[in-house]
């Protein structure tokens, strides 16, 4: 199986009178490349922002919540919080979403918002809380810049 095509770069888009949101092309094309025109999205837990991705990721995550014993509260939580909050959004023909007034008040988003690709999914930020964060990111990526390793194969 061939490795899915990541979602990469930033980009930021305006927000229409009828508050839709653009999503970008090159996003667009990962998405549809997955097989659907749509995407799935949901509150981040950590950031004021919004994650989203296509099937592959959706699937990870319930991947991730299915691992756990169905009868505990770790699975229940996470199922609750990971899918339970998590909707689906179809982009229409001109490649707009229409995201739900929580996540826009989650993310703080007005007017505009930001698109920043990583790998498997991207997250949806108002445009100077991603510029904040990108900044936080990349001055604790160059301190630990040695850490940065391959993944190793499991198997070997």
């Amino acid at each position: 199986m061939s490795a899915a095509r990541p979602f990469l770069a930033t980009f930021t888009n305006k927000i229409d009178a009828k508050g839709r949101l653009s999503v970008p092309a090159k996003y667009r094309e990962i998405l549809e490349a997955q097989g659907a025109r749509m995407l799935y999205c949901r509150a981040s837990f950590n950031d004021p922002a919004i994650m989203a991705g296509g099937a592959p990721w959706i699937s990870k995550l319930t991947e991730l919540v299915e691992g756990h014993d169905p009868s505990s509260e770790v699975h229940d939580d996470f199922a609750y919080s990971l899918l339970g909050e998590t909707i689906e959004l179809t982009i229409d023909p001109e490649g707009r979403v229409m995201l739900p007034p929580e996540l826009i008040a989650h993310a703080r988003i007005g007017d505009a918002a930001s698109f920043v690709g990583l790998g498997g999914y991207f997250e949806i930020w108002e445009p100077r809380a991603l510029q904040a964060r990108l900044l936080q990111a990349r001055r604790a990526a160059s301190e630990r810049r040695g850490l940065l390793r391959a993944k190793v194969g499991s198997g070997a």
